[in-house]
């Protein structure tokens, strides 16, 4: 671990034998189940598309008595709250209109990746293809923004720690990026990257800040197969293979998320520890020696050793 920076790379721990295993992981589960019960802590998971962040935080949750907050309403991955349950009509509906919104952006990329192939640039059916996309993808992020920002003034009134699936941060910084200045031609436009820093500024400087944040990632290959395997509808082009925009959104992606962190520490957004999961080599899915060793990357970068 760098301790100057705080940043950390999960390892397994290859020497726990099959019978430590019990002991190890309810050892370190019960030290963050108390950690987070007695101080308020907010963590943000992110990654590139088909990462797992859902799967990590749903680990979070159930294991060390956190809340939860996904992005997307998928099956299985619903809010998890200690108590306020009066908060899952607010968020359903803000989710609800993020995966509609979702479902549009997918389909104008794909229009448009079909009108660059059959029409001449800037001839009136590509300009007209164009525009709907940069509306597109402007309204997808507003749709993520008002989801997070509902999130973040939530945190400090539930009960105990929060860890949080996905990051205005990310949003503005990797994927904004990339449409921005990493596809063939800008799917935002330099007034929608205008708009998203406003809000970030006049909005999100005064809510709650990530006490961790977790970054995973992995070779594009692991990605594109976890995408292929989850089946989300919003994910499938007509063939039932991946499309085209989704495949060069998520290429575009890992290379931003390379350089994630020192972009946020540049700009000052967050300079707080940082624990990096290589998902392609720690499957805290069906491993458990990797799931505690995520457990204690996350325990050595919060829990100071006088607790």
């Amino acid at each position: 671990m760098n301790n100057s920076c705080r940043i950390a790379d999960v390892v397994e721990d290859a020497s726990i034998k099959r019978h430590e295993i019990p002991n190890r992981l309810t050892s370190v589960e019960r030290r963050l189940m108390k950690f987070f019960r007695e101080n308020q802590t907010l963590v943000t998971c992110v990654g590139n598309i088909g990462a797992g962040k859902s799967s990590l935080v749903k680990f979070l949750a159930y294991n060390t008595g956190m809340n939860a907050l996904f992005e997307l309403p998928d099956e299985g991955f619903e809010d998890h709250f200690v108590q306020n349950e009066s908060l899952y009509p607010l968020l359903a509906t803000a989710k609800d209109s993020a995966k509609r919104t979702l479902g549009r952006y997918y389909t104008s990329i794909n229009e448009f990746i079909q009108c660059q192939a059959e029409q001449e640039i800037e001839s009136p059916a590509w300009m007209t293809s164009k525009r709907n996309l940069e509306r597109s993808a402007l309204d997808i992020q507003h749709a993520y923004l008002d989801l997070r920002k509902m999130q973040l003034q939530a945190v400090p009134h539930l009960e105990r720690s929060t860890c949080v699936d996905g990051s205005s941060l990310a949003d503005r910084y990797a994927f904004c990026d990339v449409l921005h200045n990493d596809m063939d031609v800008p799917y935002l436009s330099r007034e929608g990257m205008k708009v998203i820093d406003a809000r970030l500024e006049e909005e999100f400087k005064p809510l709650v800040e990530p006490g961790l944040m977790i970054i995973l990632h992995a070779p594009l290959e692991y990605l594109f197969q976890n995408i292929s395997e989850r089946q989300r509808e919003e994910e499938k082009g007509g063939t039932g293979e991946i499309p085209e925009g989704l495949r060069r959104l998520v290429t575009s992606l890992n290379v931003r998320y390379d350089g994630f962190v020192d972009k946020l520490k540049d700009t000052g957004w967050y300079t707080g520890p940082v624990l990096k999961v290589d998902v392609s080599k720690i499957d805290f899915v069906s491993n458990v020696r990797h799931l505690i060793a995520v457990y204690e990357g996350i325990e050595k970068l919060l829990i100071p050793e006088s607790f």
